[in-house]
Order: C-alpha cells, then structure tokens, then sequence
C-alpha cells in the first residue's frame, strides 16, 4: 500500500524529509530530519515504526521550543513596555 504520502518503499529518512518540506521548507526539513535521527541514534534508517519515532521526536522537540519561543516573546514585550518612553 502507498499513498502520496509515504512511500513504503523509501526510507523513513526520505519520507519525513518529503512531508516536511512542504511544511517548512527543504532546508529547514533537512535540519529537522538530521535532529530526529541522531536522537534516534540511527544512520540507517527504513522501517515506518523508525518514521513514527521520529514523528514523536519532532513533536515533542516542536512543543519544547514553542513554549520557549512563547516565553521568549513574553520577556521580549515585557521589556519593551518597562523601558519604553512615556509621554
């Protein structure tokens, strides 16, 4: 079976990469794909159990830096308003 989306033929490495470049650019889904395989601690990936985790990988990894990035934003806007000018 295969749909446009996974290939089962593939490696998980060229799936991921495929799904998420149409997401978030080829660069970026390089970047991502490379990440979830050294926490996998793979260099040899091709089954879909080794695509699904990698999918909680990047999930999980998403979360963390969502949260990081919103308490990031948070700082940036607070600081903003202490320091800026009142007229």
């Amino acid at each position: 079976m295969t749909t446009s989306r996974y290939d089962y033929n593939r490696s998980a490495r060229k799936n991921m990469i495929t799904a998420l470049t149409d997401t978030v650019g080829a660069e970026a889904a390089s970047v991502l794909t490379n990440l979830a395989f050294k926490a996998l601690d793979r260099r040899h990936p091709a089954s879909a159990d080794e695509l699904i985790r990698m999918a909680d990988y990047l999930m999980e990894l998403a979360n963390l830096v969502r949260v990081t990035a919103r308490s990031q934003k948070v700082d940036a806007v607070t600081y903003r308003a202490l320091y800026a000018p009142v007229d």
